[in-house]
């Protein structure tokens, strides 16, 4: 049997794990992002689950750390490398927690066979909200032609970027895990730490506001874009671009390497990113359960 060991202190989790984090960098970046963020104290509330946030950490027959999950919130667990036996456990365990999340998120396997368990308690189907792939950067290509330019956000904007993070939540069509009033609570204060952070980009055109681009800290030496957002009516004229490239230089400037994920559904922002010379890592994938 896959030996699985469950993880509610953060501290304990990055003793075990940082091996794993620091050889597979990239691709546990949703892990090792949240990681950094609670050993910093940001604080994690979560209304529905038992606890604000968990780790697990899969091993193998050695007793190495060859695959790991997390929750964080209420927000569906996240599995990296599980195989499908050790995710399955896991979902029991969650379910003999009292937590029902309503999907699971990330390697293909790993979330098909926690979803699969799930159903087996509650009921419904596993369908595929959202299909990603992971890019970093190779060789930025800073886009030409773009009117206007770029700078850090200000503390003065909190409010209209938190308007723009709900405005991206919408348009991508993620299933709300709060009310409205908790989740305009919940992005304004991570808007106000990216600001603070000098992780929040905007691209001003003609003295205007015409697009946004946020990172989270880095982790690993790596550092993860997003959301990027252009409201409709600026769309089109190469503002995403530029305001993600100027965030991708300032994290280079850093001494990281920017990441982002993308939605596959999007061919238009996928081509955007590679053109600026973002390069495909590998897929991932969101599992909602839902009606048969």
């Amino acid at each position: 049997m896959v030996d699985l060991e469950w993880y509610d202190d953060p501290r304990a989790f990055e003793s075990d794990a940082q091996g794993f984090l620091a050889s597979n960098a990239l691709r546990a970046t949703v892990i090792s992002s949240m990681l950094v963020r609670l050993l910093a104290g940001e604080q994690v509330v979560a209304k529905t689950a038992p606890t604000p946030y968990w780790f697990a950490v899969q091993r193998d027959a050695s007793g190495a750390p060859d695959g790991l999950a997390m929750r964080s919130g209420d927000w569906p667990p996240y599995l990296l490398d599980v195989r499908p036996d050790a995710a399955r456990r896991l979902a029991g365990e969650v379910l003999a927690r009292g937590e029902r999340p309503g999907g699971a998120n990330g390697t293909l396997a790993s979330a098909q066979a926690f979803c699969e368990r799930l159903i087996e308690e509650i009921g419904g189907a596993v369908h595929v909200e959202r299909a990603t792939r992971l890019f970093q950067v190779t060789h930025l290509v800073p886009p030409t032609g773009v009117p206007g330019e770029g700078r850090l956000a200000r503390a003065d904007e909190v409010d209209f970027c938190t308007d723009w993070f709900l405005a991206f939540h919408d348009e991508v069509g993620e299933a709300p895990t709060a009310s409205r009033k908790e989740q305009c609570a919940e992005y304004r204060a991570i808007v106000a730490d990216r600001t603070a952070q000098d992780c929040l980009w905007l691209w001003e055109d003609d003295g205007r506001v015409v697009s946004l681009a946020g990172a989270r800290p880095a982790a690993f030496g790596f550092a993860r874009i997003g959301p990027v957002y252009t409201p409709p009516e600026n769309r089109g004229h190469g503002f995403a671009a530029a305001v993600t490239c100027l965030a991708a230089l300032t994290i280079q400037g850093r001494d990281a390497t920017p990441c982002l994920f993308t939605d596959l559904a999007n061919p238009t922002s996928n081509g955007v990113y590679q053109r600026i010379g973002f390069e495909p890592v590998e897929d991932t994938v969101n599992l909602r359960i839902g009606a048969p």
